[in-house]
């Protein structure tokens, strides 16, 4: 990945479990020129916010050929429950995280308005080395920023609490999906 490309998030909005969701993304998703991209799946574990699913596409290299959400801000997948929200392309002001340690088994993932600018708070949650910030890159992203914080299970729900009394944010547990490789 190129230091200064994009990160990609795209939101899905379903209440269909994992096998029969994993099936109607996996057909999506190679409809998408995904060669490009390095995707990661990941399903909400904890809390009940907007996405039960995102994906996170990083840019292997130029140019840019994404095509998931066929030049639309939201769409469904054809006659089935799932809602597809293009949250945005972000680009990354800390990368603290690219690997995460074995102990740090939770994923927290925080979207935070376009009003929130104390960005040291969550800066300064965990370790650098436990934090991935992204900025939004394009005016049209839906949040200002997205925070990933990567951490131990049990500490992870202490910071959900503790993010979740915090206006203007969306927070969640995560964790990584196993998907057939595109």
């Amino acid at each position: 990945m190129k230091k200064d490309s994009p990160v990609y998030f795209v939101g899905f909005i379903t209440d269909l479990g994992f096998d029969e969701f994993i099936q109607k993304w996996d057909y999506y998703a190679k409809q998408d020129s995904t060669t490009n991209f390095a995707v990661v799946l990941q399903q909400e574990t904890e809390s009940k916010t907007r996405f039960k699913y995102i994906s996170h596409h990083k840019l292997k290299n130029d140019p840019i050929t994404f095509s998931f959400m066929k030049g639309r801000n939201s769409e469904h997948f054809a006659d089935q429950k799932v809602r597809v929200v293009n949250v945005g392309g972000y680009t990354p002001m800390i990368t603290g995280c690219i690997h995460p340690h074995k102990n740090n088994n939770a994923r927290l993932i925080a979207f935070l308005s376009h009003t929130e600018t104390d960005i040291d708070f969550y800066r300064q949650l965990l370790p650098a080395a436990c934090v991935n910030i992204y900025q939004a890159y394009y005016e049209s992203c839906t949040y200002g920023y997205v925070v990933e914080f990567f951490l131990p299970e049990l500490a992870a729900a202490d910071l959900l609490q503790q993010l979740k009394i915090r206006p203007g944010i969306e927070v969640s547990l995560y964790k990584e999906c196993m998907v057939p490789h595109i």
